[in-house]
């Protein structure tokens, strides 16, 4: 099970957001990979957590992706259109890496054969 420690090796743009809040994100991740393979519950339940954190505008360090141009005094920035269009996870990083993980443990129908069966 992903801990905060873990978070924080991960994600260390989300350093200065407080152990409540990173734990509150994080708690819910878990619940919302516990029926993934485990394989991916921690690396699901990370990108999750940074992903809802970086929806409330917490981090530093980067720059989103998209921005086409940015300005500093009285700030100013250009947001590609195919950038400005993305909503809930695809519109951060993190979400997108939460995507790769869900669709990876949600695929879709899986056809087994076994060979010698009756009636295959």
């Amino acid at each position: 099970m992903a801990t905060l420690a873990d978070f924080r090796i991960r994600y260390p743009a989300f350093a200065a957001v407080p152990d409540a809040t990173a734990s509150y994100w994080l708690d819910e991740g878990v619940l919302t990979v516990a029926a993934w393979r485990e394989t991916d519950q921690e690396r699901g339940s990370l990108a999750y957590a940074a992903h809802r954190l970086a929806e409330q505008g917490m981090g530093e360090g980067a720059i989103a992706q998209g921005v086409t141009s940015f300005k500093s005094g009285t700030f100013s920035a250009s947001i590609s259109d195919s950038a400005a269009m993305r909503t809930g996870f695809g519109a951060t990083i993190y979400g997108r890496e939460f995507l790769d993980l869900a669709r990876r443990n949600f695929a879709g129908p899986r056809v087994v054969v076994m060979p010698g069966v009756a009636g295959l």
